[in-house]
């Protein structure tokens, strides 16, 4: 325990800055023990309003990085994104520094990118971005993890051009970044950029490309033996074969992904047994779909990944009740989360299956739907670098 009465603020500020560079480099038991560290400090600091937000933002952050790497050990990020917003709210405007506004703009945008609220995720890294400039650049890394994160949610929003740039610039920051024995301390983001420019090449069309990419990520994954990074990698090479239509591979790496997801209870296990689900519905598997269908659910529900659940009403839909109007329901839940780019994927995909059935009516509808995502996709291109 620290045994000072008061300790000065600039003394905290020293072991919260360590704090987010371990957050950053995902060193999860390192995280939980700078946290306690920091909130025991923060008991007998004296008093300092830009260090109480800082300590709330590295809060939030902090959950966030469980809820990718260690969901379980998660607490509940709601709260945490509450009491960033209360903390900023009872301090005067204009009071805070640039570099804790930079913070709370864009681990706001990380928490509504991982609601799936796009456009407010964009929103708040746009208005993060004014103050990018202003941050010490002897450490390259902040902004390598902002450029990381705006990659992200360009690719999501299928603004391939600007996801990929951002992605590149990211890994370019990463890859320079050593111990002082040669070692990369930031294996982990170059794995999960790669991910990203593999999902570009794959909305490019350009298959061979995206699994040249995918694979990479997969031997760069085992070699810093991070499982589920290893996970994620079995997931998007899976992806590259369900899009070259060898769905036996496909198969075969979503189910691997969903081992080691399943294994660790994290929350990609969802998306890999909804995706398994998938290819095997398409292989005319039905009792093994409906098994995971069924589990599927389970696994969501327990996840609270209101996304899977909606994207398994496809499959529900479609081959197990062929019932359109639960369909329906996935995609209005894509339009009203502005996922405009699994709307697209997906409408194509059903009006294909249905236009195969020779359910020529409703096949239109959902070409449609696709060429309605489509144009707001386009529309999204106003938001161009300024």
């Amino acid at each position: 325990m620290i045994s000072q009465e008061t300790l000065p603020y600039h003394y905290v500020t020293t072991d919260i800055n360590h704090w987010y560079v371990v957050i950053k480099q995902g060193r999860v038991e390192k995280a939980k023990e700078m946290k306690r560290k920091v909130e025991e400090e923060f008991q007998i600091m004296e008093k300092n309003e830009d260090v109480a937000v800082y300590i709330q933002l590295l809060n939030l952050r902090h959950q966030l990085m469980l809820s990718y790497l260690e969901p379980n050990s998660a607490d509940n990020i709601e709260e945490a994104y509450k009491s960033v917003k209360n903390a900023k709210s009872n301090v005067a405007p204009d009071s805070l520094t640039d570099i804790i506004e930079f913070y709370y703009h864009f681990f706001t945008g990380m928490y509504h990118f991982r609601t799936k609220d796009l456009v407010v995720a964009l929103t708040f890294y746009r208005e993060a971005e004014r103050y990018l400039d202003m941050l010490d650049n002897e450490d390259e890394t902040n902004k390598a993890e902002f450029y990381f994160k705006v990659a992200e949610v360009y690719y999501y929003m299928k603004e391939t051009h600007f996801s990929m740039n951002y992605a590149q610039r990211a890994y370019s920051i990463f890859k320079e970044q050593k111990d002082k024995d040669g070692n990369l301390t930031y294996g982990k983001q170059m794995v999960q950029c790669q991910f990203v420019i593999s999902g570009n090449w794959l909305d490019k069309m350009c298959y061979e490309e995206a699994l040249h990419h995918a694979n990479k990520a997969y031997e760069d994954a085992e070699k810093i033996q991070e499982q589920h990074l290893i996970g994620s990698a079995h997931f998007n090479i899976g992806i590259c074969y369900n899009q070259l239509e060898e769905l036996d591979k496909a198969e075969y790496h979503f189910q691997r992904s969903y081992d080691i997801h399943r294994k660790r209870g994290h929350i990609y296990e969802s998306k890999a047994i909804f995706n398994l689900a998938y290819v095997k519905a398409k292989k005319n598997d039905f009792k093994q779909t409906e098994l995971l269908y069924n589990e599927g659910k389970l696994v969501a529900k327990r996840h609270d990944n209101k996304e899977i659940l909606e994207k398994l009403k496809l499959i529900k839909g479609l081959y197990l009740s062929y019932d359109l109007n639960v369909v329906r329901e996935a995609f209005k839940f894509f339009k009203d989360k502005s996922m405009y780019a699994d709307m697209e994927e997906y409408a194509v995909a059903v009006a294909e299956l249905l236009n195969n059935r020779e359910k020529v009516h409703e096949a239109v509808e959902f070409y449609r739907t696709a060429i309605e995502a489509r144009r707001q996709i386009q529309r999204g291109s106003h938001l161009d670098e300024k």
